[in-house]
C-alpha cells in the first residue's frame, strides 16, 4: 500500500474509533457495595427536563466504565467522570418520563473489574421550572466585593449574571446587593435591593425599571425581606435593624440578630408605603403570602426588653437564644387594604423552638418553614430542618426525607408545586448549595439531589455559598448595564 493510501486509511480509520462506543467489560465480579460518586445521585427522582445529572466516580482505581440503560437504549463513557452530552441525555429523559434508568459503575484493579451495585434514577411525571436564581457570596463578613446574583438554565448548564456588585461601584464605593424576589415566578416582575452606595430598592416591573427608596422618618429600615402579592402591585417587606455577632468558642461562629423589625406594604404603582400596625414586643420578619393573595404569613418573637432602648443591642445580643418565632398570618382585602389581627399558625415557642421562613404551596395545601433551636438566621444554625404543615388538618411533621444532620434553611416552591428548592450544608458543613426534591401531592418528598453542574466535581472547589434560590419561568432578560444605570 503506498503513502497515500495508508494516511487515508488512517484517517478513515481515526474517524471510524472516534466515533466508537466505548465497550463494558465482559467479565468482572459482583460487589454487594453502591458505587462511591459525587454528587450523590443514588435512588433520586428528577425532572424530566433537568440538566445532564453528571458525576465523578469517587474511587481510585486502573480504569473506569459506566452504564446508562434506559428504555429503549443505553448510553456508555469509559471515563472516571460520567458526562452525558446534554442532546443524549435529553433524550434518556424523554425515553424515561415517569420511569426508571438504571446506572452500572465498573472499576478495575489489576486487571480484574468489579461492578458495583446498579443504583437507578427515577424520572416524574412534571417538569421544573426552567430557571432559577440565587445569590452568589464569599463566606467574608467583612467584604462582599465578588457578589452576584445570577440565573441559571437548569434545563442546561448556562448561567449569566442579573447584576453584580462591583458592575456599577468600586471598592471605596462599594454596593451590596441582596434579596431578589419576582412575582409569580415572572422575571419580568422582579426587585432586589442595593445597600450603601446609591442605595435603594431596584424595582422592575413589565418593562418599567425603577428604583425606590422605601425608607420613611417613622420606619426601622426601607424594606428588607422581600414578598410580592400573587395578583395585585404589592410588595410586602419587613423592616429589620439586624446585627452580627460572633463567637470563639461555639462551632456556630456567627449569629444574625433581629433586633427591632416590622412589617410594610409597598404599592408598586403609587409608590406609597403603608405600615401594618403591630405590638412593640414583636419581632416581625419574612413575609409572605398565600396562592389566592388573601392571608398574609410571617415569623415573629415575643421579645420583651427588660432594659432601656439605649441598651437594646446589648440586650438582644446577650440573650439571643431567648429569642424564638412562631407562625402567625393576617388576612388581606384586596378591595380595601385592610389587614386582619395576627392570627396564631404555629406556636413553635411552646416547643422550646423557633419557626421561620413560611412559604405556601402554589394549592395553599402545605406549609413549608425551617425550625431550629433559636433565632432567625437559620442559615448559621446546623440543627435547623424542614419542617411541613398539612393546612387542611394542622398536622406539622419533620421533612425527613429530606432533612441532613447538618444546615437545611432557605427554601422555595415551583410553581406547579411539585419541586422544592433550598439550601442545605450537607455535604460540607461550611458552603450553601442548592438541592432539589420532588414533592408529591400529600406532601411526601423524595431524596434530593443537588443542582447539577457540567463538571461533577466543580462544588468541591467552589468557594461561594448560594443564597435565596427562586424558581422562575424564564431568565430575566434586563441586562445588567440597564440596571446599573437606575
Amino acid at each position: 500500500m503506498n503513502t497515500f493510501l495508508k494516511t487515508l486509511t488512517g484517517i478513515w480509520l481515526g474517524a471510524l474509533c472516534f466515533g466508537c462506543t466505548p465497550q463494558m467489560p465482559d467479565t468482572y465480579a459482583e460487589s454487594p457495595q453502591a458505587p462511591e460518586i459525587y454528587p450523590d445521585y443514588n435512588g433520586v427522582t428528577v425532572p424530566p427536563n433537568i440538566a445532564p445529572l453528571c458525576f465523578m466516580i469517587d474511587e481510585e482505581a486502573d480504569t473506569y466504565a459506566a452504564r446508562i440503560t434506559y428504555p429503549g437504549g443505553e448510553w456508555t463513557t469509559d471515563d472516571r467522570k460520567v458526562t452525558p452530552p446534554e442532546k443524549k441525555w435529553h433524550e434518556i429523559l424523554a425515553a424515561s418520563q415517569g420511569k426508571e434508568m438504571e446506572m452500572e459503575v465498573f472499576v478495575e484493579h489489576d486487571g480484574k473489574w468489579t461492578r458495583r451495585q446498579p443504583f437507578h434514577i427515577h424520572v416524574a411525571e412534571e417538569n421544573i421550572d426552567p430557571y432559577l436564581s440565587y445569590r452568589l457570596i464569599c463566606p467574608s463578613y467583612v467584604t462582599y466585593k465578588d457578589l452576584t446574583i445570577n440565573q441559571r438554565d437548569l434545563t442546561g448548564f448556562s448561567e449569566n449574571i442579573i447584576y453584580g456588585n462591583m458592575i456599577n461601584s468600586d471598592v471605596e464605593h462599594a454596593q451590596c446587593i441582596n434579596c431578589h424576589a419576582y412575582q409569580n415566578y415572572s422575571p419580568a416582575r422582579m426587585q432586589f435591593h442595593v445597600r450603601e452606595s446609591m442605595g435603594g430598592t431596584v424595582i422592575s416591573y413589565d418593562g418599567k425599571t425603577v428604583k425606590a427608596n422605601l425608607k420613611t422618618d417613622s420606619l426601622i429600615s426601607g424594606g428588607v425581606y422581600p414578598a410580592w402579592h400573587p395578583t395585585e402591585k404589592l410588595i410586602a417587606y419587613s423592616v429589620n435593624r439586624t446585627g452580627q455577632t460572633f463567637h470563639t468558642r461555639d462551632l456556630q461562629k456567627v449569629e444574625v440578630q433581629d433586633m427591632l423589625s416590622d412589617l410594610i406594604l409597598y404599592d408598586v404603582e403609587k409608590n406609597e408605603v403603608i405600615r401594618i400596625q403591630g405590638d412593640a414586643d414583636e419581632l416581625e420578619v419574612f413575609p409572605w403570602w398565600s396562592p389566592d393573595g388573601k392571608y398574609l404569613y410571617y415569623a415573629s418573637a415575643h421579645f420583651e426588653r427588660k432594659d432601656t432602648i439605649e441598651n437594646l443591642d446589648n440586650e438582644t445580643i446577650l440573650r439571643y437564644k431567648e429569642i424564638k418565632y412562631n407562625l402567625y398570618r393576617r388576612t388581606y382585602d384586596p378591595s380595601t387594604g385592610n389587614v386582619g389581627q395576627p392570627e396564631m399558625v404555629f406556636d413553635a415557642a411552646a416547643i422550646g423552638k423557633s419557626a421561620t421562613l413560611p412559604r405556601i404551596s402554589p394549592d395553599g395545601r402545605f406549609l413549608m418553614f425551617t425550625l431550629g433551636e433559636f433565632g432567625v438566621f437559620h442559615i448559621w444554625h446546623k440543627d435547623a430542618d424542614l419542617y411541613l404543615m398539612d393546612l387542611r388538618t394542622g398536622q406539622v411533621r419533620p421533612m425527613t426525607e429530606i432533612n441532613s444532620p447538618d444546615v437545611e434553611s432557605y427554601h422555595s416552591w415551583s410553581s406547579n408545586g411539585r419541586w422544592v428548592v433550598f439550601s442545605s450544608r450537607r455535604y460540607d458543613g461550611n458552603y450553601t448549595r442548592p438541592f432539589i426534591a420532588y414533592i408529591d401531592k400529600e406532601g411526601k418528598g423524595r431524596k434530593p439531589f443537588e443542582l447539577p453542574q457540567e463538571d461533577p466535581d466543580m462544588h468541591r472547589r467552589f468557594m461561594r455559598s448560594y443564597n435565596i434560590p427562586e424558581f422562575m419561568t424564564g431568565p430575566v432578560e434586563i441586562s445588567p448595564q440597564e440596571f446599573a444605570s437606575v
